[in-house]
């Protein structure tokens, strides 16, 4: 099973924050990217399990967590690392300071979402991770329209 707790790392808008030397890194490059590619407040529902309801269907359980990311369009690199994924959905490249997890059924955990843009976007794939849970790399998919 996957653990229930979570590290997650939340910065102000100055992406000040202590800890470890790859959390001071992805602090500073958040300060000199953040120029041309802002960073997005988010909240990250982290997956806790389910729930059986009484007419035995299972209702997944969630504990948001507010984050700041980065959002990316897929580079090539990650298009290749990819490639059995159906092609037909909006997807990006997410940074997120925290420890993020895809669907395992083996594991029975993941199934993360991030909420931003005004939208639900699912984190199909771990793309990477560092430290020991401080960042992530993922790939999300976008799971409904933008509210108006």
């Amino acid at each position: 099973m996957c653990p229930v707790d979570r590290k997650c790392h939340v910065y102000g808008p100055d992406f000040s924050i202590t800890g470890s030397s790859v959390v001071q890194i992805f602090a500073l490059a958040g300060r000199l990217t953040r120029a041309v590619n802002p960073s997005v407040a988010a909240t990250l529902m982290a997956s806790t399990g389910s729930v059986t309801n009484a007419d035995g269907t299972q209702t997944p359980t969630y504990t948001p967590l507010p984050v700041q990311v980065e959002v990316q369009a897929l580079a090539g690199e990650d298009l290749q690392q990819v490639q059995g994924l159906a092609r037909q959905a909006d997807r990006r490249v997410v940074y997120v300071p925290a420890t993020v997890h895809a669907l395992n059924r083996p594991l029975q955990c993941g199934g993360d979402i991030l909420q931003f843009y005004g939208a639900d976007w699912l984190v199909t794939q771990s793309l990477e991770q560092w430290g020991e849970g401080e960042w992530s790399k993922v790939l999300v998919t976008r799971q409904n329209s933008p509210v108006a």
